[in-house]
């Protein structure tokens, strides 16, 4: 599978947070071995994960890095998630910056850190990353993970700086907005969580209807799961669900429209969408249900019932009894 690449090194003065609430700081002063061998330049190279040289960051300069395929972008209520190495002390200090995912490297620099200089990796794709920094001279190394739920719409760090001590110390920060229709939430095995998109769902006998979205997990494995629902192209919800073994995710549409709906499985990278027209208001019961299978992969149909009611040639149409 090709997951996510080193896509761009760019210029100075990433933007970082600076209002927001502040995590735990862990100093680390574990031994660091088998470190590779670099030379200083003013220039860094990355073929594979192999690092040939190290790149001079100056006095209060700061270094970006884009990792992914940038569909936080293009999709979706979240933004990506900022992973700095930083070097606030007086002295320069040489460490490398490695964040993996499912295994694979997908980042990896060694820098020479001059005073109050840092270089800052923007994870621009929704997963669960390690990030590892080393500094070999003073015999430390520190990593942090950083998972799904911290990818919201709020600007989000996550820092790792060498003290004066000579130790390494972490941190995230993020803004306070509010994000609504951003979800993050774990569908319990054999539980559920539930969402309404919109006002409540009118009663039946109004006349009107709602549309859901099912999304169950039968398998034995728990899957991180992404859903978007859009109204012309523009995202109303986006919601991240960990999916337990017989968890169920029920999304309920209960205002009349044209929506894409998109369901992901984050570790395989599967994803479908399905389209829900007008049409779809207009029966008694309208779904789309999806299921996530043993290998992670995604099956989806719509299914309605009313007697002619004809929502399109993804539909299942169905008479009552």
């Amino acid at each position: 599978m090709e997951r996510r690449t080193f896509l761009a090194s760019a210029g100075i003065g990433l933007v970082t947070a600076t209002a927001g609430c502040t995590s735990q700081a862990t100093p680390s002063g574990s031994p660091e071995t088998d470190e590779e061998t670099t030379t200083p330049g003013s220039e860094g190279t990355q073929t594979g994960t192999e690092q040939t040289e190290q790149t001079l960051i100056e006095a209060g300069d700061t270094a970006e890095r884009r990792i992914g395929t940038a569909s936080l972008e293009e999709r979706g209520l979240r933004n990506a998630h900022h992973v700095a190495f930083g070097n606030p002390t007086a002295e320069s200090h040489q460490g490398t910056m490695t964040i993996t995912t499912g295994g694979e490297t997908v980042f990896e620099e060694s820098v020479e850190l001059e005073a109050n200089a840092s270089i800052v990796a923007s994870l621009t794709d929704l997963d669960a990353y390690t990030a590892r920094v080393a500094v070999p001279e003073l015999d430390v190394a520190e990593e942090v993970t950083i998972e799904p739920h911290q990818f919201t719409c709020n600007v989000t760090k996550t820092t790792v700086s060498i003290q004066e001590d000579n130790t390494l110390d972490s941190r995230s920060v993020s803004t306070r907005m509010a994000c609504p229709g951003v979800v993050t939430e774990t569908a319990p095995a054999d539980g559920l969580a539930s969402y309404t998109l919109g006002d409540d769902p009118i009663p039946a006998d109004t006349g009107k209807f709602s549309h859901t979205l099912l999304l169950r997990n039968p398998s034995d494995e728990t899957w991180t799961t992404r859903i978007l629902v859009e109204n012309d192209s523009t995202a109303q919800f986006d919601g991240v669900y960990t999916v337990e073994p017989e968890g169920t995710v029920l999304i309920t549409l209960s205002e009349r429209g044209t929506y894409t709906l998109s369901m992901a499985v984050v570790e395989t990278e599967t994803t479908v969408t399905e389209q829900v027209t007008p049409a779809n208001f207009d029966c008694n019961e309208s779904s789309t249900r999806a299921e996530i299978i043993a290998t992670g992969e995604l099956t989806t149909n719509t299914v309605s019932t009313l007697m002619a009611c004809d929502i399109g040639t993804n539909s299942t149409n169905e008479s009552p009894s």
